[in-house]
């Protein structure tokens, strides 16, 4: 819960001094400058005015905080402490004690300790004028204060070098368990543009959420901008952007997270803006690829996409990256960091492509193989979290790991199912998609996804519990359609229909054609499998012809629809073993017999180099 930028603050209070206080929003510090003067006059006065303690929160950005009245301060403390993991938190406290005497008491340099402030500037005044100040820090053996100093002596307190010194003994000294554990503080930035569609939106943001906290974060704040086009340099503008880093200094986020994809340009802008590390959708999905990556092929293409996603991002990743120029004070070196770092990623790019052509040549002999044994393939597919992994462990018991979290497994398994007329098929379960698919993990995954278009029939699991199914199934339809499977025989299960009201999944089925489940209670499994026996292509029978060499056009359609496993040729035609799926076989003994009978009235049969239309 986000607190109020006023704390301590008395109920009665005079109108005039209550906005004085608020005022301190509007106050900027110089970033390299512990406290300056007008700052202190300004606190000495009101704590005069008030005859209490008043103070300020200031962030190394130097916009003001949080203002604060008095000892009593409700929730702060909680908040500053372990704001950034093992540093100091980013802020500093100049306080007015209402006394002409301003060396900190020890509660306050506890304080100073205890939640890790960059700097306490305590400053003394009589009649709301400022006597003396004292500027306390950390260091390696705690606290270590200095002063008294006059109020013009404050501008030779420089505060960037006595933070640099404080966090560098910080980091020398043992963690913290608890800090250790602490959970990365998130932002989370969509950018809406009214009147066109695939923007940011609430349900975006909120799928955004679900990502992050699948990375780990914890999301602190979302922010929904809106403008007529998207900023070519900072994507939100740069008045959105200050507000952006207020916001940032507030909740103490160690990173922002856009709902859309960033220039490598604009990602940098961000950064230098905003202190803090800067992602976007596409570099948030890949790092919850590489987590969720088990197998050996897994974890290549998760390498491969990020290294596709970060060749054109290494400019500006450092000093040391520096370009490669010419003429005067440029030569002799020879190669830079940044053509080191480029040359490197390339050849391990093209050193994964090479390993991962090798597997899909495995895939593509396993395919072969279920093909000779007249196996059908189903693909299960589907927006992520749709409960894909649930079904197939509901349909073949295959103990593939199960949660609700967003890409909780990437690995495809295959597992032989039962059907109910008898024989059987192969289920196999496939990566999860989303919305604004990274187009690096598509080209990655290419051969992964194979399994989706070599495969006899598509089941598209769909979660119509989801308050907004029709996008997740219009965005998996999209996606199918570029793979080049979009006009495969498809079942749409509708998926945890346990948890609609009553009656909700019947309107569901009869307006999408699909068949309802809970594949989590076992409901309507059945019906589902009933369904994929009805769709799957007819079974392959194995048949001997006498194909005449006035009819030999028919040997193309078996050759290609089929597999010729032996042939003899005689006097008058060639004698052919073959497997074919039904419908064909039957297809060309009807055109043999026609052959035979001297044609019909449909016309001669065709010549040997003639297309056969009806295949």
């Amino acid at each position: 819960m986000r607190l109020p930028f006023l704390l301590g603050v008395p109920p009665r209070l005079s109108p005039s001094i209550r906005q004085e206080l608020s005022r301190l929003r509007t106050f900027v510090v110089r970033e390299d400058l512990a406290c300056p003067p007008e700052l202190a006059r300004q606190l000495a006065s009101l704590a005069h005015r008030m005859q209490r303690e008043v103070g300020v929160l200031v962030s190394r950005h130097g916009t003001v905080v949080y203002g604060l009245v008095g000892r009593s301060w409700p929730g702060l403390e909680e908040r500053l402490r372990g704001r950034r993991k093992g540093l100091l938190c980013g802020l500093r406290l100049v306080l007015a004690y209402n006394q002409a005497l301003s060396e900190p008491t020890e509660s306050d340099l506890d304080l100073l300790e205890r939640v890790r402030l960059d700097l306490l500037v305590t400053v003394g005044h009589r009649k709301g004028t400022p006597t003396e100040a004292w500027v306390s820090f950390l260091d390696h053996r705690g606290p270590r204060v200095e002063g008294p100093l006059a109020l013009e002596e404050l501008e030779t307190v420089r505060s960037t070098e006595r933070i640099r010194s404080a966090e560098a003994a910080l980091r020398r000294l043992p963690g913290d368990p608890e800090e250790d554990r602490r959970v990365e503080r998130a932002i989370l930035v969509g950018l809406q543009v009214p009147g066109r569609d695939g923007w940011s939106t609430d349900g975006t943001l909120e799928e955004l959420r679900r990502l992050a906290e699948t990375a780990g974060a914890e999301v602190v704040d979302v922010v929904l901008q809106t403008r007529a086009r998207p900023d070519p340099g900072t994507l939100i503008g740069r008045g959105k952007v200050g507000e952006l880093r207020s916001l940032v200094e507030l909740e103490a986020a160690d990173l922002v997270i856009f709902d859309e994809e960033l220039s490598p340009a604009q990602q940098r802008t961000l950064e230098e803006e905003l202190g803090v590390k800067v992602l976007d959708r596409t570099a948030l999905v890949l790092d919850i690829f590489a987590h969720r990556a088990r197998t050996r092929e897994g974890a290549l293409q998760v390498e491969l996409a990020q290294l596709t996603y970060l060749l054109p991002r290494l400019t500006g990743r450092g000093v040391l990256l520096s370009r490669l120029g010419g003429g005067i004070g440029t030569r002799g070196p020879g190669e830079t960091k940044l053509e080191t770092d480029r040359r490197r990623i390339r050849a391990r790019i093209t050193d994964l492509q090479r390993e991962i052509a090798t597997l899909s040549r495995v895939r593509r002999t396993q395919r072969r193989a279920r093909k000779q044994a007249r196996m059908p393939v189903v693909a299960l597919v589907g927006y992520t979290n749709a409960g894909k992994s649930t079904l197939l462990n509901a349909l073949t018991r295959a103990g593939v790991l199960v949660e609700d979290r967003l890409f909780a497994t990437l690995d495809p398994t295959a597992r032989r199912v039962r059907l109910p007329g008898g024989g059987s098929a192969v289920l196999v379960d496939t990566v999860g998609f989303i919305r604004k698919l990274p187009p690096q993990l598509i080209a990655a995954f290419r051969a992964t996804l194979e399994e989706v278009t070599e495969a006899d029939v598509l089941v598209h699991v769909l979660d119509v519990s989801h308050p907004d199914w029709p996008m997740q199934r219009r965005v998996v339809e999209e996606i199918l359609a570029d793979l080049g499977a979009g006009a495969k025989p498809t079942v749409l299960a509708l998926n945890k229909t346990d948890r609609l009201p009553a009656g909700e999944a019947q309107r569901i089925a009869a307006q999408t054609g699909g068949v309802p489940i809970s594949a989590l209670h076992g409901i309507g499994l059945e019906a589902l499998l009933l369904k994929i026996q009805q769709v799957l292509p007819e079974p392959v029978t194995r048949v001997t012809l006498e194909v005449p060499y006035a009819q030999a056009g028919i040997l193309h359609a078996l050759y290609e629809h089929g597999r010729v496993l032996a042939r003899r040729d005689g006097p008058e035609g060639m004698r052919v073993e073959v497997e074919a799926p039904c419908f064909l076989v039957r297809r060309i003994q009807a055109l043999l017999q026609r052959g035979l009978s001297g044609g019909d009235e449909g016309g001669p049969p065709p010549s040997p180099r003639s297309p056969l239309p009806w295949i």
